[in-house]
């Protein structure tokens, strides 16, 4: 077997058309079946992850002439779709900054994304402990995952594409930031889409065909998903057949960003199409540390970038864009001097500019109803698995192809059932029986070792069933700020979950109008389909179903949605709050922007990856039109 030469040229030994022959060769005495067997294996996964489809690293080019029109830094949900688009002018040089790798086997194949948590993929965050939320967590924080590889968190996400609501970005523009209405994002989107699905008369103004990433629109549910579905008919809630068109409020199987049997992130819908183009260099397992200023102005002059330990400074003509997502921009901003001037001084970092870089934090909370009902048939095996990965991998089918059984996902208010614009969202989940043996999802959260034991004990048996209610408009507002100094140590976040009590009046209400209510369901009742309570200590107390009760379980079993956003707020000049303008221009200084979903005013009603994309796409399109 081939060695590899350098930290970070890992060219897959399975893509390497030497090394492959002999391997087979090896296996030969095995028998010609498998060895045939094991060079398909080889070949399947070279074709889905090999490192070929990707940009390759151009750090010696950079140390050769570290001078670039712009630098965009974070490949990530809006970072790679910036770069894509600012280098479409073949007389700009763009760098890209990446601080992780190449997307991997279990990025790619859809139903993995939960194992993803914690690995070398995963910024590994956790929310500050607080009395209120996050209870049952070994480190007493909630996970917050974030993609730290060639697409961000776009690489590690569930994969939902949902644009939120038509009355999300007409409140942005209605409060200050002209040109972000609905009407004039929807065209940002139907950018990016290549709808697979059905576009008829009704729905036309709303998708298009020709855009890089590709959407499904699943129109036959499985089993489980019928199920759910049709329990929250019977609640009286609406069944759509899509979510991001005109109607929001409902229940329906989500669209996925899926192409055949692999995801669709930005860097295989970005990137990959363009990683031969010329004037664009991406530097990989790069650290971007600070931002850096011409002496004594405000004037952005580039970035100095960790590669190996070592640190290089890239020269920027025109632009710096940090585009590290709403948990890393604020840190690097901070570091780089920009942000609030008190926290600032206490960490001894000079400042630049006084912001308010790192207030105004906004994320999707949630918690969770399970039921459940014995199902020993179903069960899942380890034999079963390594089959089912060998259909994936051999023809491309199978329970590894999509997300299946864990895409319907449901909107109502829970104040105003006749209003357009949800305040509650609910997603499903369906494990069958032994499937937390193989990847335990609450264990990859880092819950304690009790929920740990007794939910494995619930699931030996049975399919579980989880309808998680997702607060969609919290009131209550996080922050992030510096641990210290130093680049390489974690933010620190404050998410502040249910501080407000509106917020936990909210999402028990959701409860008691739905999830509570799906076990009353025909469809439920027909299927087997209990309440099935996990006894937590903590909430013994308490009588099972009561507001106490439930208000003890969503304190104890907290959990991000992964949809940090606004840290990095938009507004005009006369919000005090506000740190980019209406083009994502960073206030006080020049030659920078922030595009990614910090720069949200408040969070969107629904899932984040595609209101990401979108930013990127009209940042870039802002760029182009300050420059050209």
């Amino acid at each position: 077997m081939h060695k590899v030469t350098s930290k970070h040229k890992k060219m897959s030994w399975a893509c390497d058309q030497t090394v492959i022959p002999n391997i087979v060769d090896s296996y030969q005495t095995a028998g010609s079946l498998f060895a045939l067997t094991l060079q398909s294996f080889f070949a399947a996964q070279c074709a889905l992850v090999g490192d070929h489809l990707w940009p390759a690293d151009v750090t010696e080019e950079v140390l050769k002439d570290p001078n670039y029109d712009f630098i965009v830094l974070g490949a990530g949900a809006a970072g790679a779709v910036v770069a894509n688009r600012l280098s479409e002018n073949p007389e700009w040089k763009v760098l890209l900054v990446e601080a992780g790798g190449n997307p991997k086997l279990s990025t790619e194949i859809p139903p993995l994304f939960y194992s993803n948590l914690g690995t070398s993929v995963d910024w590994d965050h956790y929310s500050q402990p607080q009395e209120g939320a996050c209870r049952s967590y070994k480190r007493k924080g909630c996970a917050w995952p974030q993609g730290k590889v060639m697409g961000g968190s776009s690489s590690i996400n569930g994969m939902y594409y949902v644009r939120g609501n038509k009355a999300d970005y007409d409140g942005w523009a209605a409060s200050g930031n002209s040109g972000w209405s609905f009407e004039e994002v929807l065209p940002y989107f139907i950018k990016i889409e290549n709808f697979t699905g059905d576009i008829t008369e009704e729905n036309q103004k709303y998708h298009g065909r020709n855009g890089p990433v590709n959407i499904v629109q699943e129109t036959e549910p499985t089993p489980e998903e019928d199920i759910i579905i049709q329990a929250a008919t019977e609640l009286g809630i609406k069944h759509l057949n899509e979510i991001n068109g005109a109607d929001q409020m409902g229940t329906t199987v989500t669209a996925n960003n899926i192409k055949g049997n692999y995801r669709v992130s930005t860097a295989r819908a970005y990137l990959s199409p363009i990683r031969q183009r010329k004037n664009l260099h991406v530097m990989q397992h790069a650290y971007a540390i600070q931002i850096l200023f011409t002496p004594g102005t405000n004037s952005v002059s580039g970035v100095l970038i960790n590669k190996d330990g070592k640190n290089i400074t890239v020269n920027a003509k025109k632009e710096v864009i940090t585009s590290c997502g709403a948990v890393k921009s604020p840190q690097l901003l901070m570091l780089s001097g920009l942000g609030p001037k008190e926290h600032l001084e206490e960490m001894g970092i000079d400042v630049i500019a006084d912001l308010p870089i790192g207030k105004n934090l906004q994320d999707h909370a949630y918690a969770p109803i399970f039921y459940s009902k014995l199902d020993v048939e179903n069960s899942i095996t380890l034999s079963a698995v390594t089959q089912s990965l060998a259909d994936y991998m051999l023809k491309g089918s199978g329970l590894f192809k999509d997300t299946r059984s864990n895409r319907v996902i449901t909107f109502i208010n829970t104040t105003d059932p006749t209003s357009s614009v949800p305040d509650i969202q609910f997603h499903h989940l369906v494990l069958p029986p032994s499937s937390s043996d193989l990847v335990d999802i609450y264990y990859k959260h880092g819950l304690s070792e009790e929920f740990h034991e007794k939910f494995l004990k619930i699931n030996k048996e049975k399919t579980v069933i989880t309808s998680y209610s997702v607060l969609l408009h919290p009131k209550s507002k996080g922050n992030i700020t510096l641990a210290s100094k130093n680049p390489f140590d974690k933010p620190l976040i404050f998410a502040n979950y249910f501080e407000d009590p509106e917020d936990m009046e909210r999402i028990i209400s959701s409860m008691k109008q739905y999830s509570l209510n799906l076990g009353k369901s025909k469809s439920f009742l027909n299927a087997g389909f209990e309440i099935e309570w996990v006894e937590l200590e903590a909430c013994k107390e308490y009588v099972k179903a009561s507001d106490e009760h439930l208000e003890c379980i969503i304190r104890e079993l907290t959990f991000s949605l992964y949809h940090p956003t606004s840290t990095v707020k938009m507004g005009p000049e006369n919000d005090p709050t506000a740190v980019v303008d209406n083009e994502l221009r960073v206030r006080k200084v020049t030659g920078l922007r922030v595009i990614d979903a910090s720069i949200m005013p408040s969070i969107i009603s629904g899932n984040t990856n595609a209101p990401s994309i979108m930013i990127g796409e009209k940042g870039a399109d802002l760029i182009k039109q300050s420059w050209l």
